[in-house]
């Protein structure tokens, strides 16, 4: 068996600096809090929770001195107001990309202009960034969204972050024929764009593909959509227990990609399974 795994794989910069903050925050024994789950990997959500930093769905379950941690998505303004109406210490951990978009956002829709959102819409990042809109948010996940989607003359169009770029072109494209004044901004984040174009080129060779990460994550499920368009034989496992029974063979040539949330040392666990399996 030949094994690859992508030099891309796992933790981008903005899930890393968040994650070393919110464990810096337990080393030095603070009373923190991430609202929502810190990244989209139960896995390394659980050590945070056993070095003492729990999530809450709300700022209602937050205590009176203990201090919130914004995740790498990003929130509204809302929430910052919120926080500081409540007189919470908070420790912000946006991704300094998604900040950008935000900025992009907020000084775009000033005077009111329309803003294009090309994502998906429950997504946390996405929510986060309609929340800086002033002026009317499009949220469109597909072309048949921005085809049906009644559009504004003129309009700013970012792109959640962690969005296959081949996507966001695709419904651009169809934006670019319905909006006479259009302004496109590609906020896609390199990492997200290096980490397809590696497990695209990885699926192109690979007889299995392995791809780790969350069944939550958003880029993960991207990753797989990816890969599956060359290779068959593509799988998304949580942990090493869900590789399945036989996938890998003696013969094969297997790679391994991981979503932006997957910590390394879950990308080991996969790879010394995988290896034991195929001996």
């Amino acid at each position: 068996m030949k094994l690859t795994i992508g030099e891309h794989a796992g933790f981008c910069f903005g899930v890393r600096r968040a994650v070393d903050k919110a464990f810096a925050c337990a080393k030095e024994g603070l009373p923190c809090v991430t609202l929502g789950p810190l990244i989209h990997n139960p896995q390394e959500v659980a050590r945070l929770e056993s070095a003492g930093v729990r999530s809450v769905d709300s700022l209602d379950e937050v205590a009176p001195g203990q201090t919130v941690i914004i995740r790498s998505h990003g929130v509204t303004p809302a929430v910052h107001e919120m926080c500081s109406a409540r007189g919470l210490s908070v420790i912000d951990c946006t991704c300094p990309h998604v900040a950008h978009v935000h900025q992009l956002v907020q000084e775009y829709s000033a005077d009111g202009g329309a803003v294009i959102i090309v994502g998906e819409p429950e997504h946390p990042e996405v929510v986060g960034i309609a929340g800086w809109a002033s002026g009317p948010v499009f949220i469109l996940p597909t072309r048949e969204a921005a085809q049906s989607a009644l559009l504004p003359d003129r309009a700013l169009v970012v792109a959640q972050t962690t969005l296959r770029r081949d996507r966001f072109e695709d419904v651009v494209s169809v934006i670019r024929g319905r909006v006479a004044d259009l302004t496109v901004r590609m906020t896609i984040c390199a990492a997200t764009s290096q980490r397809q174009q590696e497990a695209e080129a990885l699926s192109r060779e690979a007889d299995v593909m392995i791809i780790v990460g969350g069944r939550n994550s958003s880029n993960t499920q991207k990753l797989l959509e990816t890969c599956r368009l060359r290779c068959k034989r593509a799988y998304q496992v949580e942990t090493p227990e869900d590789i399945p029974q036989g996938a890998v063979r003696p013969t094969d040539r297997v790679a391994i990609t991981a979503g932006a949330s997957t910590p390394q040392w879950l990308l080991e666990q996969v790879r010394s399974r995988i290896e034991a399996d195929a001996e």
